[in-house]
């Protein structure tokens, strides 16, 4: 959601602080021309250091504190570049989650429930950021929803962790048994 708070308001707040549309929106377009070789990037590094997940939390946070600081910061170009830079990061670790603890039998299914999920989360977000937007009187406040829900990814990180591990357990039980 963080990713699409960027480009649903992202141009909106940079009118909102006198900049014409035009140029609002090719600056934002600078992270999406960044991120199409940092997702990559992020998941070259994910599987070469073995440590996606470490990618995956410090990409967010810091992903999350650049979106913070692009509502509150007179220097956009230089933000939106290093947006562009570490928000793909995190994209390879988040996608492969899923086809790390799902097994063979189960991972159409597994797989179909997280895309729907996702999706949904893609299209619910700027509804969310929308009406914030509107109850705030400011694009700002969808980009701050965007960074919360972006530094919520830890926890579910974490969570999920925990319920993979306490999976893994049951069904080593139920094979002792």
């Amino acid at each position: 959601m963080g990713f699409a708070m960027i480009f649903s308001f992202g141009p909106s707040m940079l009118v909102e602080q006198g900049w014409s549309g035009a140029a609002a929106g090719s600056t934002i377009s600078i992270v999406l021309w960044l991120a199409a070789l940092s997702v990559p990037l992020g998941g070259f590094l994910a599987d070469r250091t073995r440590r996606g997940e470490v990618i995956l939390v410090t990409g967010c946070i810091a992903f999350a504190l650049l979106t913070l600081l692009l509502s509150r910061s007179g220097t956009v170009l230089p933000v939106v570049i290093a947006l562009g830079i570490l928000c793909g990061l995190p994209a390879g670790p988040i996608m492969s989650l899923p086809a790390r603890v799902l097994e063979q039998k189960t991972r159409p299914i597994g797989m179909g429930i997280f895309y729907t999920v996702f999706y949904a989360g893609m299209l619910a977000g700027p509804a969310i950021g929308g009406k914030l937007s509107t109850t705030v009187g400011s694009a700002s406040a969808a980009l701050d929803f965007g960074a919360a829900m972006l530094l919520a990814c830890p926890a579910v990180l974490w969570f999920f962790r925990r319920m993979v591990a306490g999976h893994h357990w049951e069904r080593a039980d139920i094979r002792r048994a």
